[in-house]
């Protein structure tokens, strides 16, 4: 009947490796087709909340729009994450994204330019 403290954490450490794994395989943002100014504070708290997973793709296939404050946002995360050893992976950027990019001399340092076809 009595269990010993030893044996009752071993699952619960295995549950949150499971649960940390799961966050990391689901860790796709995907860019709204408007990202504007007034859309920079979403965007924000979403890319802050995926800061620390290990591997992240930003989905910009939808992108018809852009600001540069968003541009800015891509940037910091962008560079924070390569600082930290973090992947980020950029899914079927959209043409204005790249030319957002290319205006604003971006798009080697978002590793964008690897993936224009």
């Amino acid at each position: 009947m009595n269990e010993s403290p030893e044996s009752s954490p071993k699952p619960a450490k295995r549950s949150r490796r499971k649960a940390a794994v799961a966050t990391d395989v689901l860790a796709m943002l995907s860019i709204p087709a408007d990202a504007g100014i007034d859309e920079t504070g979403n965007l924000r708290a979403q890319l802050a909340a995926r800061l620390d997973d290990t591997s992240v793709t930003l989905d910009g296939s939808q992108v018809q729009r852009i600001h540069t404050s968003a541009m800015q946002l891509f940037l910091m995360f962008c560079r924070d994450r390569k600082t930290a050893g973090r992947s980020t992976v950029w899914h079927e950027p959209s043409a204005a994204l790249h030319a957002a990019a290319r205006v604003l001399g971006l798009n080697s340092t978002l590793e964008l330019a690897r993936e224009l076809s």
